[in-house]
């Protein structure tokens, strides 16, 4: 009995919690789906008590009749009997036509909030992929919407339901006696409270666990994923992460186990307390009719209805403690929605084709952090040249790749492009004009067409161009050797599937960049991958592959840096040398002494 903690019922904040909630969004969204879906679904559902309720009080005509003698009764047993089977019937499909329009329903209202949380996620910065507490949030939004959704719209509708039936019986069970029905909430209030309680400590328990949750998800990945399975195999690295995941598993597993313990004690004794209670007052009524207050049929309907009574209560209940169980969990999909882009999305009239870009006194620290990865930059690429940077690892090279590609915004200074600051416009309208290659670029487990047509998805793609991109690239040798050509999908997760090396996988990537239409190309590292004729064949010719864009280019390869026009080094988050391959050998500066400590003249060592 003590297991019922009366104090955590006193210290529950039903107010805040109510708040969090997001009831009156949830109803709003179910509304601006289908109103006249949610319409029919109400209908429906006070037809299928009236029905039920027409069946109850035919139950007690039909007893009533049956218990009164005489032979003209017969006539009237005989057509009760019909019409109490017909209002069965109806009773039974309307049921089932109300269950069908339910679930029509709470299935629209899921695949809407799936749809909103991919709208949501895909605009926002790039900077929420880098900040754990976002991708703690976006792994309990995507679960919460797998179902959740459709869970709180359907127990919002039973909830319904079963308040309509309460109030069908209600004037049944106070004309027997009026003390009935308030004892009948009584027996499930406390079961409702306990439920309720022990729901926000699940959930409290879920957010607790959520890093826990997504790092042995990771671990997962680790022994199951393909991209890893050589590595992990080779340094025989299955048995310490089984382990390490198997530790955390059981450790939430336990943690779970013990809530769902102290959980069903306090419903063993609530549970218990109310069926208790229950017989209890049958047992009174039963025996309060040996005094013939009531009709023979009374005491029928009692039978019937009260024991029925209870179970729609008890149903009630679940419904309303599963409702407020599944809305907790979508009040996180209404926390992602709160995450909101922090570049600003400005639309600006300006042209961007094919302008001079500029980074002037820029400084970047990444959200979060208190301390510069970036000081001072100042860079130009004019239109048309080939620009390279080169530095030691760890020196700001990428970061300034992702201020270019409007990744982020920087801390201090500007950026210009075609003589415009780039926070006038939107990312995607700057984006179109900056194609870049990855270092860790995506491989598409799709057609070489997709995987080369992303470079640009609002193109129309031809034939054409597609073809002059992989020649481009140098993809085109391998692709024409497959048996479906540009149709043959790539990688083998999918059937039929072609698997390539890592260097054909970064020609494709290649590919995709050239063929947008896009003013700048950056390249990052984008070779690495080639082997040694393949690159010499690529930047001997890159000019005329390129075309008539500029391209900022980053490698550690002396072959390649020595294309550049003008090349850029850093070091320690600043810019330290600039100007032509040959100026930079004559200072005998950072630039030349990498140069003379590579080992072969065409690596740059970092």
């Amino acid at each position: 009995m003590a297991s019922f903690n009366f104090n955590k019922f006193k210290e529950f904040n039903w107010r805040k919690t109510l708040q969090e909630l997001h009831i009156g969004e949830t109803i709003l969204l179910t509304w601006s789906i289908s109103k006249k879906l949610t319409i029919i679904t109400i209908s429906l559902l006070v037809l299928e008590n009236l029905a039920w309720l027409g069946s109850i009080y035919m139950l007690k005509e039909l007893v009533d009749i049956a218990a009164t003698p005489g032979n003209e009764q017969a006539e009237r047993l005989l057509n009760a009997v019909i019409l109490t089977g017909l209002i069965s019937i109806s009773y039974a499909c309307i049921k089932s036509i109300s269950s069908y329009y339910s679930e029509i329903q709470a299935a629209k209202v899921n695949h809407c909030v799936d749809q909103k949380i991919h709208a949501h996620i895909v605009q926002l910065d790039y900077s929420f992929y880098e900040n754990p507490e976002y991708f703690d949030v976006l792994k309990r939004a995507r679960e919460a919407a797998i179902d959740k959704p459709f869970s709180v719209v359907s127990n919002m509708f039973t909830i319904l339901k079963n308040l309509i039936m309460v109030a069908s019986v209600g004037y049944i069970l106070v004309s027997i006696d009026w003390l009935l029905l308030p004892l009948l909430g009584m027996f499930v209030v406390p079961i409702l409270i306990s439920r309720i309680i022990f729901s926000d400590r699940a959930f409290q328990l879920y957010l607790k666990n959520t890093s826990l949750e997504r790092e042995a998800g990771y671990l997962s990945s680790l022994l199951t994923g393909e991209n890893v399975a050589k590595e992990i195999r080779t340094f025989t690295l299955g048995d310490f992460i089984f382990t390490k995941y198997v530790k955390i598993r059981e450790h939430l597993i336990s943690e779970q186990l013990h809530l769902s313990r102290k959980r069903s004690i306090n419903e063993l004794f609530t549970t218990g307390i109310g069926t208790a209670a229950f017989f209890g007052v049958t047992a009174y009524i039963v025996f309060g009719t040996l005094n013939g207050d009531s009709s023979v049929g009374d005491i029928a309907v009692f039978l019937v209805v009260f024991p029925q009574s209870f179970m729609i209560m008890q149903s009630l209940v679940a419904a309303i403690g599963s409702f407020y169980r599944d809305s907790r969990y979508v009040s996180l999909i209404f926390e992602l929605f709160q995450f909101e882009p922090k570049i600003e999305n400005n639309i600006s009239k300006a042209s961007l084709n094919n302008g001079e870009l500029i980074m002037k006194n820029v400084s970047f620290r990444y959200p979060n952090t208190n301390h510069n990865i970036l000081e001072n930059i100042s860079l130009r690429i004019p239109k048309g040249s080939i620009v390279a940077i080169v530095g030691t690892n760890g020196a700001g090279k990428t970061s300034i790749i992702k201020l270019l590609c409007k990744l982020y915004e920087p801390t201090d200074g500007s950026i210009y492009f075609g003589g415009n600051d780039i926070r006038e416009y939107s990312p995607a309208q700057y984006r179109k004009q900056v194609s870049t290659v990855f270092q860790d670029f995506v491989k598409y487990n799709l057609t070489v067409r997709e995987n080369i047509s992303f470079g640009d998805i609002h193109k129309t793609p031809t034939e054409e161009n597609i073809l002059q991109a992989a020649i481009n690239a140098g993809a085109d040798d391998f692709i024409k050797k497959f048996p479906k050509k540009y149709d043959t999908v790539l990688g083998r997760i999918f059937n039929e599937g072609q698997e390539i090396s890592q260097g054909q996988w970064q020609k494709i990537a290649i590919a995709r960049a050239l063929y947008s239409d896009s003013s700048l190309l950056i390249f990052d590292e984008a070779t690495s991958a080639l082997d040694a004729i393949a690159e010499t064949a690529l930047f001997n010719t890159f000019r005329e592959r390129i075309g008539e864009r500029a391209a900022l280019v980053i490698s550690h390869r002396i072959s390649t840096i020595r294309q550049a026009d003008y090349i850029y080094v850093m070091s320690d988050k600043r810019i330290v040398e600039s100007g032509t391959h040959t100026e930079l050998l004559q200072r005998n500066g950072t630039y030349a002494a990498l140069y003379e400590n590579s080992h072969d003249q065409e690596v740059l060592l970092t």
